[in-house]
């Protein structure tokens, strides 16, 4: 208590300082100038007492705190990786006299700031407010490089007393925008025929597959669920709605795990194993979304889940989840990759499992899951080496160097098929065609 009211006197102390210091500036001074003035009859002494004067008005208008508004909208508000966007800022200035100095966001050390880059203009911007208000528009152009949410909340000020009256005053500005930025999907023409369980029903291929009376698995519910497939036992024992999921008719189920350890780190923060495994997880989500399977996206460590299932929705749900994908740091809770495995057995599908098999100890971790699945699959090894290279030079690289990893692809279960992708060279398009590869013959 003793603190806080030493320090509010110290702060009150300052205030009447600062006071003081303006009252003796502005007005004591022209009031002096003007006695002489006036005793000694000379005319000349008069105009700097006009200009005295004049510098009081401006000195008492700079005391007043300014009042800053900032509106920002990112045109268009969903983007690619690789594409651009502008950033329109409109800033309100009302009250005042000096120089104010804006900071638009993304700031230095956000993840946005590195997710964005900059293209032209900048982000700083440095006023003058006299006695009219400022009203300005600003456009930004951004690049987006990395996939994700990202909210541009404050924008940062500083205003300076153009006389130096008080002290500089800093403060934010809360603002509401956002940008999305998608991962690229690859448009590829070929892919595997699905084999079906059973007849296909004539019906669009979005809606292939209506439930069956085969029981498959117990899942969270969703909007849109059938009330009639509720499990209400087990919606009390856990205190959230469940719904039982049945085989769809002409469907196969289709399971995609991304691999979420510290070893798809590798590369740059733009560049790196979990950069490029998301936009392959989307391309083959959507190309198996449209021919009729049942897919579903999980984790490893377990996070996301998304439980199977098919039609436009389903796509959706699962580009929702792999933009905030993240790199879950530490060591995942105990038996948690088991659960995901008896969770993924309950339907036996077909995998793929997309990994960097970076090191010996990274390949017994992938075998140690793999062989707890009661399924069959691929393995997508993305090789992450030749990234930082190319992202110094930026441009492909045509002379690649190689670390066979073979050793490693001999741990894995044999029922599982290795493609190994190098990003650095091999285009999207070329992993898609590769995992369409490994699928002929198994489906």
């Amino acid at each position: 208590m003793a603190l806080s009211k030493l320090a509010g006197n110290s702060a009150t102390g300052l205030k009447i300082t600062e006071l003081f210091d303006s009252f003796r500036a502005f007005f004591v001074l022209p009031v002096v100038i003007g006695a002489v003035a006036a005793l000694s009859s000379n005319p000349d002494l008069f105009l700097p007492v006009f200009f005295l004067n004049v510098l009081l008005v401006f000195g008492l208008l700079g005391r007043e705190k300014p009042r800053i508004r900032v509106e920002l909208l990112a045109e268009p508000q969903k983007v690619k990786v690789g594409e651009e966007f502008v950033l329109r800022a409109k800033v309100t200035v009302r009250g005042g006299f000096g120089i104010i100095l804006v900071k638009l966001p993304p700031h230095p050390g956000t993840e946005a700031a590195q997710a964005l880059r900059l293209l032209e203009g900048t982000n700083v911007h440095l006023f003058f407010k006299g006695l009219w208000p400022i009203n300005k528009t600003l456009e930004i152009r951004f690049q987006a490089l990395k996939k994700g949410e990202y909210f541009l909340r404050k924008a940062e000020y500083v205003y300076y007393n153009v006389f130096g009256a008080i002290r500089p005053i800093s403060g934010a500005v809360e603002t509401a925008s956002s940008v999305t930025v998608l991962p690229q999907i690859a448009l590829t023409k070929m892919s595997p025929k699905l084999r079906q369980r059973e007849t296909a029903p004539r019906a669009p291929r979005t809606k292939v597959g209506p439930p069956s009376t085969d029981f498959s698995y117990i899942r969270e519910y969703q909007p849109g669920d059938p009330f009639k497939f509720i499990n209400w036992k087990a919606s009390a024992r856990l205190n959230e709605l469940m719904v039982n999921e049945y085989e769809r008719e002409g469907s196969r189920t289709v399971i995609l795990v991304v691999d979420r350890g510290s070893n798809m780190l590798i590369g740059t923060n733009v560049e790196n194993a979990l950069e490029y495994a998301v936009p392959l997880a989307a391309t083959l989500a959507r190309s198996f979304i449209r021919r009729g399977a049942s897919v579903g996206l999980y984790g490893l460590p377990p996070e996301p889940q998304v439980y199977p299932s098919t039609g436009e929705e389903q796509f959706l749900r699962i580009l929702r989840k792999l933009i905030a994908l993240r790199v879950k740091e530490g060591f995942s809770k105990a038996g948690s990759e088991l659960r995901l495995a008896r969770i993924i057995n309950v339907g036996r599908p077909f995998l793929v499992f997309i990994t960097n098999l970076e090191s010996r100890m990274d390949a017994l971790r992938v075998a140690y899951f793999l062989r707890r699945l009661n399924a069959w699959g691929v393995v997508v090894d993305v090789v992450p080496d030749n990234l930082p290279l190319r992202y110094m030079l930026q441009k492909s690289i045509t002379l690649p160097w190689r670390v066979s990893r073979q050793e490693y692809y001999r741990l894995l279960p044999k029922r599982f098929r290795v493609v190994s992708w190098d990003p650095a060279y091999e285009s999207l398009g070329t992993a898609v065609v590769k995992v369409y590869s490994a699928l002929r013959g198994t489906l």
